[in-house]
């Protein structure tokens, strides 16, 4: 025992007084250089977690501050010094740890309380090194921290005695697989898609990665595949990825470094696509890290919404759709694009999200002072506009895109975008064009006497319809009749020109070319040069004698359907009139239509047209937003002729609105209710075919005669009846389903809900009818009918209005003046009074 005291002391002397002079390995932050360091054998210093079922290894050197004397063991003067090992452990848990890795070193002991087990390393032991594993521990089992403590074991007999300098602590935490941390990622599966692709990361930062022995994998499938698709293992314990790949996917090298890992995989799951018929279908993916399972993601796969995604520009004078899938746009102005995507008909559109990203882009200025406006956000650097993006809502359809900075010299800037919804996308390439101008005169043909002069009102516009705002131009226009040549010029004014000439000579007819030209002026020449695209008109000369125009044939009726929307109109069949001098005008009266030259389909008119024949014939289509039989009254010179266009009823299946003639009931009174059904312009919608009205009634009084298929007629009219008795007073509604398919639950059903007020009887003392007459209308007045219906037979000409705006409204019909006409004015079908108007 005094031997093993001394012993200790002179060693203590040493190890305070001498440097070491050379030392092997890191220290740790908190390690002791007087004493023995351990340190983790492989990996970092923070990296101090290894998984339940794995090996921690440690490594041991001597400290910089010990001796270099009892650096080499030598048992048989016992001179120098060992290492020494301190392991902390939890009550009941089974540990096993081995030292220099020798088989017959290695113990294992089980404890019932915390137990502290010490154990020698010889220190000329070459691997000094230290594994501990707990036994008896699956995947799932609960944490469990070991401490382990170095110290300098100066007389080799594995205890740490007082005075022998102790080394730092390292405590090592074994975690269950779940402390991973992986997070799997599947993609969303379409139908119609034909693959799958997963990633995967472990992101547990404190996880000894080097000592991890086993390998991950991941696995793949979809209940449309008949077997599973699994990765080629990536292999521990550096959790690299295997060379080789699996014949079906790929798994990606790890990214992160030492602190964690990332790996994605990509696999082709499918021989046919994926399908949401019959069973729901689904992809799933599994993490596995020793065979066993880490993490697990399953998503079921989702119909395809869209079937196509339409792209296009809002015409506008900034920019115009040239051809499908591509827009000229002007430098430095703003326009807007609009995307939508479709299930069936590429006319309806479904509200469904999609993505606009930027897939190309050239010769655009991007630097401080230019860029790009897309949906609000600047990009003035390729790299910023190359990823451009955003998601358009469901509900929206367009965004704004502009440019600024730009030079407009270049003629080849442009910009691609595409728009994706699933698995569908459309492109739109959107070119910025320096500006060109046009001379405009919509007209390509007019016809005159011989000799008489004619006006050209023309615009001068750019490609994007906007008139020129320039100063410095003319219109110069050019008459070949016959190869006699007349000429004139007019100066354009916001953008606008008017040039008048006559053909020449005075005696000549036949056909003529009338050639417009923009000319802007040359200040360096001082002459006037040609710009922009010309125009041309045919002009046909013609002489005959007054008193000899002759309407020699014409077309007695057409028909078409009713016009709905702001500019989509519903044309007849052509209606043709014959004359008996070519090229002479034709005057069209038509009032409560429009009108349009089938010859030339730009030139339109409401109400009244009037065109010069195409030689022998004048052609003519009509339309208008309401039903009826119209009298079209066609002059040429002295002579006239009518015919006659009908504009068909509304369809079954038009109706828009439904409105109801009383608001209040009488009570101790039956009442009949008439409804109206009219479509988006007022016409009356006689429902049959498919199309019926389900009418309900709550409150007070009792409804009788109507039911949930009911039917409009021909003036779009349905009643029922509501017997209130004398007692009852309150409020009543009735609700009223239009169903243009018949169907009791469609998106296409229109309903409106009408208040009534039951009480005492209405007064009629402010009821009353009249009828006057001015500039050739006649014109019928009713007062407190609000909601009722009105019609009057005006001469033979009836005047229906289905139900009254208002408690005061007045109807017009143009008669002409001069005429004694009796005006018979009935409510609701009831004739109320006649009166005789002379018309003014």
């Amino acid at each position: 025992m005094q031997k093993k005291e001394s012993r200790q002391g002179l060693a203590l002397g040493a190890v305070l007084s001498l440097l070491a002079s050379f030392f092997v390995g890191a220290a740790p932050a908190s390690a002791n250089e007087n004493a023995v360091v351990i340190y983790p054998a492989v990996g970092t210093e923070a990296q101090t977690t290894t998984l339940i079922t794995e090996e921690f290894d440690f490594a041991l050197r001597f400290g910089t501050g010990v001796d270099s004397s009892y650096f080499n063991y030598n048992s048989t003067n016992n001179a120098d010094a060992g290492f020494g090992v301190i392991i902390t452990k939890p009550a009941g848990v089974t540990l096993s740890y081995a030292i220099n890795g020798a088989t017959a070193l290695r113990s294992t002991t089980t404890e019932s309380a915390a137990t502290t087990v010490t154990h020698a390393i010889a220190s000329s032991s070459s691997a000094k090194t230290l594994a501990i594993s707990l036994s008896q521990k699956t995947s799932v089992s609960s944490a469990v921290s070991i401490t382990v403590q170095a110290f300098l074991d100066l007389d080799v007999d594995g205890v740490a005695d007082a005075g022998e300098p102790l080394g730092n602590t390292m405590t090592v935490n074994f975690v269950p697989y779940s402390a991973l941390g992986v997070s799997l990622n599947v993609t969303q599966p379409l139908g119609d898609d034909t693959g799958a692709s997963v990633s995967f990361n472990v992101t547990a930062g404190s996880i000894n990665w080097s000592m991890l022995e086993s390998e991950f994998a991941i696995t793949v499938n979809s209940t449309a595949d008949v077997f599973a698709t699994q990765s080629a293992p990536i292999r521990g314990p550096n959790l690299e990825t295997s060379s080789a790949a699996s014949s079906s996917g790929t798994v990606g090298t790890p990214t992160g470094g030492t602190v964690a890992r990332a790996f994605s995989a990509s696999f082709k799951v499918l021989t046919a696509a994926f399908t949401t018929s019959g069973t729901v279908q689904s992809v799933s993916a599994t993490v596995y890290y020793a065979s066993e399972s880490v993490a697990v993601v399953t998503k079921a796969v989702q119909p395809v919404a869209a079937a196509g995604v339409t792209f296009s520009a809002v015409a506008s004078s900034n920019a115009v759709l040239t051809t499908s899938g591509n827009v000229d746009a002007r430098f430095n102005e703003s326009f807007t694009l609009t995307t939508f995507a479709y299930s069936a008909s590429n006319t309806t559109s479904i509200g469904v999200t999609r993505d606009i990203t930027v897939s190309a882009f050239a010769n655009l200025e991007l630097d401080a002072d230019s860029g790009v406006v897309i949906n609000g956000t600047t990009y003035n650097t390729a790299a910023a506009l190359a990823a451009a993006g955003f998601t358009l809502g469901a509900n929206a359809e367009s965004f704004v895109v502009s440019t600024y900075g730009q030079s407009d010299t270049a003629g080849t800037d442009s910009l691609t975008f595409t728009s994706t919804n699933g698995l569908v996308s459309q492109q739109l390439a959107v070119s910025f064009v320096a500006q060109e101008l046009s001379v405009n005169y919509a007209p390509t043909a007019v016809a005159g006497l011989a000799g008489a002069a004619k006006s050209f009102t023309v615009t001068v516009t750019d490609q994007w319809g906007l008139k020129s705002p320039r100063t410095d131009l003319r219109v110069h226009a050019s008459l070949d009749l016959a190869s006699s040549v007349s000429t004139v010029a007019a100066t354009v004014t916001a953008g606008t020109a008017t040039v008048t000439l006559a053909p020449t000579p005075a005696a000549r007819t036949g056909s003529a070319t009338l050639t417009l030209q923009t000319q802007y002026f040359d200040q360096p020449t001082q002459a006037w040069t040609n710009i922009g695209n010309a125009d041309s008109v045919t002009w046909n000369v013609y002489t005959y004698t007054a008193g000899t125009d002759a309407i020699t044939s014409r077309t007695a009726s057409v028909s078409a359907s009713i016009s709905y929307g702001v500019s989509a109109y519903s044309w007849s069949a052509t209606l043709a009139v014959g004359i008996s001098n070519s090229f002479s005008d034709v005057a069209v009266s038509a009032p409560g239509l429009i009108i349009r030259n089938a010859d030339q389909t730009a030139v339109t008119g409401s109400d009244a047209l009037t065109v010069a024949a195409n030689g022998l014939t004048a052609n003519f289509e009509f339309a208008s937003r309401m039903a009826g039989t119209y009298t079209v009254t066609f002059t040429n010179g002295s002579a006239t002729t009518t015919s006659q266009v009908v504009i068909d009823a509304a369809g079954h299946d038009k109706g828009h609105s439904m409105t109801f003639d009383k608001t209040s009931l009488e009570a101790g009174r039956t009442t009949t209710i008439t409804g109206t059904l009219v479509d988006l312009n007022g016409n009356p919608v006689a429902t049959g075919g498919t199309a019926s009205v389900a009418i309900s009634y709550t409150g007070a009084g009792l409804p009788y005669g109507n039911s949930t298929t009911m039917q409009t007629d021909a003036d779009g009219k349905l009643t029922f009846q509501v017997l209130v008795l004398s007692t009852e007073k309150g409020d009543a509604a009735i609700t009223a389903v239009y169903k243009p398919a018949n169907a009791t639950v469609s998106t296409a059903n229109k309903t409106t809900v009408h208040a009534l007020t039951i009480g005492e009887a209405a007064s009629s003392a402010d009821q009353k009818v009249n009828a006057g007459s001015f500039k050739g209308y006649v014109a019928v007045y009713a007062k407190g009918y609000e909601g009722q219906r009105l019609s009057a037979k005006v001469g033979n000409d009836w005047v229906v209005v289905p139900s009254l705006a208002s408690n005061f409204e007045r109807v017009v019909e143009f008669t002409g003046a001069g005429y004694t006409i009796a005006v018979r004015i009935y409510i609701d079908r009831v004739l109320v009074d006649t009166i005789t108007v002379t018309t003014k």
